[in-house]
C-alpha cells in the first residue's frame, strides 16, 4: 500500500527474504526499493516510448536523502513529460565522462587500449611501447583533436628524417589500430584517418632486399673471428699484466670455439634464417641434434616474440648449423633454457653494440642484422630452391613476400626472354 516517504518510515523499513519495494502516496511513480541485504535505494518509475515500466535510478538512502530524491523524481517525471527519458540521459551522461575522462591519446592508450593490445594482439607489449614512443608529441592530445592533419604533418617529419616509407606506413596503421578501437569502444565517433585521409606512403614492394655477397659474406667471418681472437688476446694481456693489484682476481682463459653469444647467433641466422627475436627466444628444447631441426614456436612470448605469421615452423639444419649449436651447448650450463641467455641469464633485448663493431669491421654499409635472414633466403633462391620451399623456411604467410627474391633464380627471367626466340624462329 502506498505511503508518504519519510525518513522516519524508510528507516523503520526492515529487509525480507525477497527484495520489495514501497511506493510514495504523493509522488507518482517514485519508491525505494529494499534489497534482501538492507540497501535502500529509491527510484522513479514511469512509462516511456511503448514500455510500460522503465526504472531511473534517484540514489541510495542515507547518501540521498528522501526529500532529496523525491526533488530528483519530480525534475525527471518533468522530463518525462517533455519526451526526454531520464535513464538513457542519464546512460548518455555516464558515458560521456568516461570518455572526458579517456580523452587524451596517452590516458586511452593506458586505460583502454592497452589492456586489449596486451591480452589479443601477438605483440602488444612492443606495439604499445612503439606508440607511445612514435606519437610522443600526440600523447596529450585530445582523441578527438587528431586528425589528418596532424598525422600528415608527422608523417611528412618522418621522411624528412629519413625514415622509411614502409616503417612510416606501419607506424600510421599502428595509431589507425588505436583509433578504430575508440571507435568501437564509443569513445570517439568517427574514425579521422579512413577513408584514404592519411595515404599511406608508395614504394617499391618489390625493391631487392639487402643481402650478403660472397665477399661480404667472407670479410663478416673474418670480422667475427677477428673480435674473438682480440677478446682473447685482451683476456690474456690481462691476466698477465703485473702491475694489476694482487687483490684483483685472475680472469679464467677464454677457451673454446666461441667467445660469447655474438659469432654463433650470426652464423645460425645466415644459415636457418632466423629473426633477431627469434634467436633471443630460443630455447634447448626447441632445438633437436639428433633430428637436426629447431622448431620457432608460433605462440609469442612476454616479448612479443614467437614466429611472425603465428604458426610454429621447423628449420633444419645444415653441416654448419648443427656444428654451431653442438659446440656453444658445451658451454651452457642451462641446457634447457635460453639458447642464447645474457650475462644475468636473462632474454637479449638487442646486440647492437657488438653486431655494430663488426658490421663496421667488415665494412657493410647499409647493413643491418635482420639482412643476415635476406642474405639466407637469397642463398637459396640462387641454389636453385623451388619459392615456395623457401616460403616455409622462411615463415612467410603469403608466397607474395618471397616473390621479393625470385629475380635471383638461376637463368629465371633469362630463360623466360629466351623463349621468344623459338617463337621467332
Amino acid at each position: 500500500m502506498p505511503a508518504k516517504l519519510t525518513k522516519r518510515l524508510i528507516e523503520t523499513l526492515q529487509p525480507r527474504d525477497e527484495p520489495f519495494e514501497l511506493r510514495d502516496s504523493e509522488l507518482k511513480g517514485f519508491v525505494v526499493r529494499i534489497e534482501r541485504g538492507g540497501a535502500k535505494t529509491f527510484y522513479l518509475r514511469y512509462a516511456f516510448g511503448g514500455k510500460r515500466s522503465c526504472r531511473h535510478k534517484l540514489g541510495v538512502f542515507p547518501n540521498v536523502s528522501v526529500e532529496g530524491a523525491r526533488s530528483l523524481a519530480k525534475a525527471a517525471s518533468g522530463d518525462v513529460a517533455k519526451g526526454i527519458d531520464p535513464a538513457a540521459r542519464k546512460k548518455e551522461e555516464k558515458i560521456k565522462a568516461a570518455n572526458e575522462r579517456v580523452s587524451t591519446l596517452g590516458v586511452y592508450l593506458k586505460e583502454k587500449f592497452e589492456p586489449h593490445a596486451l591480452t589479443h594482439m601477438k605483440s602488444g607489449a612492443v606495439q604499445l611501447k612503439r606508440i607511445r614512443s612514435d606519437f610522443e608529441k600526440l600523447l596529450n592530445k585530445p582523441l578527438m583533436a587528431i586528425d589528418k592533419d596532424m598525422v600528415a604533418h608527422l608523417q611528412q617529419d618522418w621522411l624528412k628524417a629519413g625514415l622509411q616509407k614502409r616503417t612510416i606506413n606501419r607506424d600510421l596503421q599502428r595509431i589507425s589500430s588505436v583509433l578504430s578501437h575508440a571507435v568501437s569502444s564509443g569513445t570517439i565517433k568517427h574514425h579521422p584517418l579512413k577513408g584514404g585521409a592519411v595515404a599511406p606512403l608508395k614504394y617499391d614492394k618489390k625493391k631487392v632486399p639487402r643481402f650478403l655477397k660472397p665477399d661480404e659474406e667472407a670479410a663478416l667471418r673474418s670480422a667475427l673471428i677477428a673480435r674473438e681472437e682480440k677478446m682473447r688476446a685482451d683476456r690474456d694481456s690481462f691476466n698477465d699484466n703485473k702491475t694489476i693489484s694482487k687483490k684483483r682476481k685472475v680472469l679464467p682463459k677464454l677457451e673454446g670455439d666461441y667467445i660469447d653469444h655474438l659469432r654463433p647467433m650470426v652464423l645460425l641466422a645466415m644459415n636457418c634464417g632466423l629473426r633477431r627475436g627469434e634467436l633471443f627466444s630460443l630455447r634447448w628444447t626447441d632445438v633437436s641434434l639428433t633430428t637436426k631441426m629447431i622448431t620457432v614456436e608460433g605462440d609469442a612470448n612476454e616479448e612479443g616474440d614467437g614466429s611472425k605469421s603465428g604458426h610454429s615452423r621447423p628449420i633444419p639444419l645444415n653441416t654448419e648449423a648443427l656444428s654451431v649449436l653442438k659446440a656453444w651447448k658445451k658451454r651452457q650450463a642451462d641446457t634447457n633454457g635460453l639458447v642464447f641467455p645474457s650475462q644475468d641469464g636473462a632474454r637479449f633485448n638487442n646486440v647492437n653494440k657488438s653486431w655494430s663493431a663488426v658490421r663496421k669491421a667488415a665494412g657493410l654499409n647499409k647493413f643491418n642484422f635482420h639482412h643476415l635472414r635476406h642474405s639466407f633466403a637469397s642463398k637459396l633462391v640462387q641454389a636453385g630452391v623451388p619459392l615456395n620451399t623457401v616460403r616455409e623456411l622462411m615463415g612467410h604467410a603469403d608466397i607474395s613476400t618471397t616473390t621479393i627474391y625470385a629475380h635471383l633464380a638461376p637463368g629465371n627471367l633469362h630463360a623466360a626472354v629466351a623463349l621468344l626466340n623459338s617463337a621467332a624462329a
